[in-house]
Order: C-alpha cells, then structure tokens, then sequence
C-alpha cells in the first residue's frame, strides 16, 4: 500500500533568531522573499544575516548591489565573506542596464561559486539601475530576473523601501507582492510614547507560518526578535489599540 508521507520540504535558515520559526521552519528552498519596511527597519541587516548564515553552511551567496550607499557593506562578517570569496558581489551602481546585462551577470556569479543565495538590495536601486524602457515596465522586468534565478534553484531576497504612510497594507510600492514566494514586513509604531518596531511574516507560499506580530530591536549583534505584543490591535495600520488596561509585553521581553 502506497505511503501518504511526503518528505518535509527543504528549508534554509535564515539566521536571525526566532525568524526560522516564523517563517515555519524556515524559507523554503528556491522561493523568493520580499522584506519590506521603512528607512532604517534592519531590511539590509537581515538580507546580511540571510548570506552569513549561508556561509556558516557551506552555502555560497551573491548580492547585488543597487544602492548609493551600500550600508550592507559596512557589515565587517559580511565584508570578510566577499574578502574569503564566499558572497559574491554585483555592483550595479551605474544608469541604463539592461534586464539582460543585469541577469548575466548575476548568472555569471552564480555559477561561479555555486551559490545558493541571492540577495537584490533594493528594489527602487535596481528600478534605477535599468534603461528606460525596462522601467517603464518594472514589474515584467523584475519578473524576468525573479523568474530567471528561482528557476536554477536559488533563493532570492530582496528589499523594499516600504513608506510608514499606514493609508493601506500594500508591501510593495512597485506592486510587486504577487511575484514573490514569501513576504516579510517591518513596520515602526509608537507604544507609550515609545518607537517600537514590528515584524510580520504576511505569507509563505503553500506553507503554513506565525501569524504573530513580533517586536525586535537592532544592536550590535543584529536583529533580536522578541515575542508577540499583547492587548494590542491595529499595529500593521500604525494606530495601536489597547485592547485591556495594561500591556502585557512593553518590549522588555525582547533578548
């Protein structure tokens, strides 16, 4: 008789604690992953985190570079791994690419070391990056190179420059949700005349994930995700209620 069992799907590790049992296990391999937040949220952080967790399991990363300050690279680990040849790197900081041109090379680099991880920091520097023509349709640009990595098996993270205007839940000002595999979101609230920040995990295709809204905070050792903020709702719109007198988590819980 035939075995209803099915082997448990492949997953990599993310490298920041707490995010793996998020995501239900960790992030499937060769999805896609969007991470969308606000200036300053840790986006590049946890992109960082992604490739050394790689490395730390003989796991080889590229990333390609968009932005005019790369602060990702200011990550002494990180810097290290591109010096040992275990993170690659694509820097693309000039106008009028090609999506082609841009894949390449990216494919180049791949193969090359035999990377398993991709990480594209951010999605409004590579916007910027192509010609104008590839622009005008950035969505079936993005597609392309999405579709033409995960298609070799890679994972692929990248980031998004996500507004704190809180008129709608969109993740991606380039409507670009749909595209990916999973989504992560960050979002900054203000809890007692606090900044606080939040995490979500809003979807992992064809897998079960938290629901939770987390807060973290960002230190010198990264991001450090805490557990779920009680008694509130509304914090994804940026207007928290309290649901009962008292908080049962006001951030302290967050190690």
């Amino acid at each position: 008789m035939a075995s209803n069992s099915r082997s448990p799907q492949p997953r990599l590790k993310m490298g920041v604690p707490h995010l793996d049992e998020m995501l239900g296990g960790g992030l499937p391999r060769g999805y896609s992953l969007l991470v969308a937040g606000p200036s300053g949220s840790g986006k590049s952080l946890l992109a960082a985190a992604f490739l050394e967790e790689g490395a730390r399991n003989d796991e080889t990363g590229v990333i390609a570079v968009f932005e005019q300050r790369p602060n990702h690279l200011l990550n002494a680990a990180l810097t290290r791994l591109v010096q040992q040849d275990k993170v690659g790197v694509v820097d693309r900081r000039v106008p009028d690419l090609s999506i082609d041109e841009i894949v390449q090379q990216l494919l180049s680099q791949i193969r090359r070391l035999k990377a398993t991880r991709v990480v594209i920091d951010s999605l409004s520097g590579f916007e910027l990056a192509l010609a104008p023509a590839f622009r005008e349709d950035f969505r079936e640009s993005l597609s392309r190179m999405v579709s033409a990595l995960t298609s070799i098996g890679v994972n692929v993270l990248m980031t998004s420059e996500l507004e704190d205007r809180y008129t709608d839940l969109r993740f991606s000002p380039y409507g670009t949700a749909f595209l990916t595999d999973a989504i992560i979101v960050q979002r900054y609230i203000e809890v007692d005349s606090r900044l606080q920040r939040i995490m979500a995990v809003v979807k992992v295709r064809a897998s079960a994930h938290s629901d939770e809204l987390r807060l973290y905070r960002i230190d010198e050792n990264g991001l450090q995700i805490g557990t779920r903020l009680h008694n509130q709702e509304g914090l994804l719109g940026g207007r928290p209620t309290r649901l009962a007198p008292g908080l049962a988590n006001d951030g302290e819980d967050i190690r």
